[in-house]
C-alpha cells in the first residue's frame, strides 16, 4: 500500500499516452527513487511550463512567446500554409525539415460520429 501523494502521481502518469496503470507505477516508483537528479528537475521543468507556455494566437503552435518561433521568423515562405491536426503533427514536420512555410493548427478533427462538431 502506498500513500495518497503516491497514488495521485501514479494515476497522473496513467493519464499519458502510452502508459496503463502497470506502467504509470514503474515510472512512478523509477522518478521517485531518482528524487534528486530527476523528481526534483521534472517538476521544476513542469511548473516553468506551466507558467510560461502559450499557444500562438497566429497558428496555434505551443512556444514561451506569443506569436511563436515559427510566425515571427522572417525567412518562412510566407505564401506557403501547411494545415496540421495537431502540434505534434507541425513538430514532427518541423523535425524533418521538409517544410519552410507557415502553419495552422487545428486542434482536432471534426467527428459527428464521435459527437464532435464544429
Amino acid at each position: 500500500m502506498v500513500g495518497p501523494e503516491i497514488e495521485q502521481l501514479i494515476l497522473y502518469l496513467s493519464k499519458l499516452p502510452g502508459l496503463g496503470p502497470r506502467s504509470a507505477r514503474r515510472a512512478a516508483l523509477y522518478i521517485l527513487k531518482r528524487r534528486e537528479s530527476l523528481l526534483l528537475p521534472l517538476a521544476n521543468a513542469l511548473e516553468i511550463t506551466a507558467k510560461n507556455i502559450k499557444t500562438c494566437e497566429t497558428c496555434g503552435n505551443l512556444d514561451s512567446v506569443n506569436p511563436c518561433t515559427i510566425c515571427n521568423d522572417l525567412k518562412r515562405d510566407k505564401n506557403s500554409l501547411c494545415i496540421v491536426e495537431e502540434v505534434a503533427d507541425l513538430w514532427a514536420i518541423e523535425r524533418s525539415g521538409a517544410y519552410s512555410g507557415k502553419y495552422h493548427v487545428l486542434g482536432g478533427l471534426l467527428s459527428p460520429l464521435d459527437g464532435i462538431g464544429p
